[in-house]
């Protein structure tokens, strides 16, 4: 199960590369090298959550995640100058979705993490790709302007097919299969949104350099965040 849950991650990625190179046809070098640097590094992203999560190492990739987002949140308010209340009650909210993630991360199987991670990877992967090829109406202008309708139908229709799909082979349990998928997509859109908001409210374009090409550890795992602290609530918490 984690091998064919894997090679769809990776023909996804494919998938990516090919977009990667249309869009590429259409844009000067700089846009085109900004593209490349940004797909490599999520490529090492993903080679790395994958490999922790093989190899039993998911709680120990959590802790690391979820100290460096907390530094991120921290520095961003900081940085924003806003008032106390604000920070703390951000601070509060992102504790909160970290015990979730945490609890996931260390009481959910491998099997599992890897269903949750692509799910995540599909619907990030498909929104962006069909954002990029079919999106002209925004729907969260002034908190995301990236995301489109297009992108987030695009990016629910296939997260949901392939969770679906690799249902039957998990032998999960319960009425929540009958929604785990559109969930957990949910989960995703809602993370990555929460995750913007914040950024937006301090006045921020990224988290943190930390990952070249993109907004930092949490722009980069908001969304598996968010997720996996969805999953462990109604699935593994839950008596549903």
């Amino acid at each position: 199960m984690l091998w064919t849950l894997s090679y769809i991650i990776f023909l996804f990625f494919s998938i990516g590369a090919a977009a990667t190179v249309r869009l590429n046809k259409r844009s000067d070098a700089e846009q085109s090298g900004a593209r490349w640097v940004k797909y490599t590094f999520y490529l090492i992203v993903v080679i790395i959550t994958i490999w922790c999560i093989w190899v039993g190492f998911t709680r120990y990739l959590a802790v690391g995640l979820l100290a460096i987002g907390a530094y991120e949140i921290i520095s961003g308010w900081r940085a924003s100058r806003r008032n106390a209340p604000f920070g703390i009650v951000s601070i509060i909210i992102y504790l909160a979705i970290a015990f979730g993630f945490y609890r996931f991360s260390s009481q959910s199987s491998s099997e599992h993490v890897l269903y949750v991670y692509t799910i995540v990877f599909t619907f990030d992967g498909f929104a962006q790709l069909t954002g990029q090829l079919f999106g002209k109406r925004k729907i969260l202008p002034r908190i995301s302007p990236d995301k489109t309708v297009a992108g987030v139908a695009g990016g629910y229709v296939m997260g949901a097919v392939v969770g679906f799909f690799v249902l039957r082979w998990l032998h999960m349990e319960g009425y929540a299969t009958l929604f785990l998928p559109i969930l957990i997509c949910t989960g995703a859109f809602a993370g990555d949104v929460l995750a913007s908001w914040y950024k937006r409210r301090c006045g921020l374009k990224d988290y943190s350099t930390l990952i070249p090409g993109h907004g930092g550890i949490l722009d980069r795992y908001d969304s598996f965040i968010f997720a996996g602290a969805i999953f462990w609530l109604f699935y593994t918490h839950l008596p549903i």
